[in-house]
């Protein structure tokens, strides 16, 4: 680890921007850490609050205490001049100085394909997110995405059942677990891929974070489909980052009296290549001349894989046949429960004969424990 560029990137106050203006002038972050006052303020673009939390910052042994503390707690640090620093993300403006990582960041060599869209969501959109993940991962595409609700964490949960990789950008340090209730997420993607940020440990969650988070997912990736989004979602903010960096954008088409489609519908419309079944992906990217499918998949459907339940197997390639562990009281309403038809409380006391306070009872038990999903609408599936 390069201590200096690990001490640049915590820097308070001083973004990715700044960070490479400063490389750029000095050439290397030792130079920066060495530079006088009257060096920083021949420097166009610095402030004066700029300049002090730099020289502010001059600690040395407290640098050098929080680089092994990284150690320590299992994250890793690498420098945007490191070997492993992946080369893709080097060509955007601005690329973070220095990326936190919980696990292995992927081979560099690998294909990459970012999947997004709104935390809100509908059964639909989930799954098209899910599938994709899942068969982009056994072609050893690694599927990119910002570990969000919705769309986000449904694709990272199907290239988890798939045999390749995944990763998570996060807007927050990779110590913190946002939201809070991924947490069994986060840790499979942690085995089985990586969770990135640019920002140090202990750093929480700032809505300014998430567009500087949303170049590096388009950044790192050849390819951005947005599965599903509203006309002024945040998601959006992703694909101008893609356009900006010359990243190819597709969008997947859906129902046009959907408030959840009205942004995706949009970016067809306005010129993204429509992704109409998976194979357009794999076209997409072999046309560009950036990724070669080991495999060909011809005419694959939109239904072409079932939603695998996501437990223990997330973190295990082979997919090993999985145990449920339900209640004995719980059981009865588990087990009224679809894959594929979500069912909502009325239609669930009605298969069940149970009261409405011991079925909403035994759903939430269900839902903490992973084992059902509510979707809008107050209406559950197992997962």
């Amino acid at each position: 680890m390069d201590i200096y560029t690990y001490w640049l990137t915590t820097v308070y106050n001083i973004g990715a921007v700044k960070q490479n203006l400063l490389l750029r002038h000095f050439g290397n972050a030792e130079a920066i850490y060495n530079a006088t006052v009257s060096d920083l303020q021949n420097i166009k673009g610095l402030t004066e609050n700029n300049i002090g939390y730099i020289l502010k910052s001059k600690n040395f042994e407290q640098v050098k205490y929080g680089a092994e503390r990284l150690n320590r707690v299992g994250i890793s640090f690498v420098g945007l001049h490191d070997e492993n620093y992946p080369a893709i993300l080097k060509d955007i403006a601005a690329p973070p100085v220095g990326l936190f990582c919980l696990g292995k960041i992927p081979d560099k060599n690998l294909g990459s394909v970012a999947i997004i869209g709104s935390r809100n969501s509908t059964e639909y959109g989930q799954k098209i997110a899910h599938d994709m993940g899942k068969i982009l991962s056994n072609e050893n595409i690694v599927v990119v995405s910002g570990m969000a609700y919705g769309i986000d964490s449904m694709a990272h949960r199907g290239a988890l059942e798939g045999t390749g990789q995944t990763i998570a950008v996060l807007g927050c340090g990779v110590d913190i677990c946002y939201p809070a209730e991924n947490r069994k997420l986060r840790d499979a993607i942690a085995q089985k891929g990586c969770i990135i940020s640019e920002y140090p440990p202990g750093v929480t969650p700032r809505p300014y974070h998430f567009p500087a988070r949303n170049r590096i997912i388009s950044g790192l990736s050849q390819l951005v489909i947005v599965v599903e989004c509203g006309k002024k979602s945040g998601t959006l903010l992703t694909v101008d980052h893609a356009l900006e960096q010359g990243r190819s954008v597709m969008a997947v088409p859906g129902n046009i009296t959907s408030k959840y489609s009205e942004g995706t519908n949009g970016l067809i419309k306005q010129g993204a290549e429509p992704m109409c079944r998976y194979e357009d992906i794999f076209f997409m990217l072999e046309t560009t001349g950036k990724v070669k499918i080991a495999t060909k998949l011809t005419d694959i459907p939109l239904n072409s894989t079932s939603n695998v339940s996501f437990g223990d197997a997330v973190s295990d390639a082979k997919k090993q046949p999985q145990k449920i562990n339900v209640a004995e009281n719980e059981k009865i309403v588990y087990y009224s429960l679809e894959d594929t038809n979500p069912l909502s409380i009325e239609e669930i006391i009605v298969k069940t004969q149970e009261s409405p306070q011991n079925v909403q009872y035994i759903l939430t038990m269900l839902e903490l424990n992973g084992l059902v999903r509510k979707l809008p609408g107050m209406r559950y599936i197992k997962t």
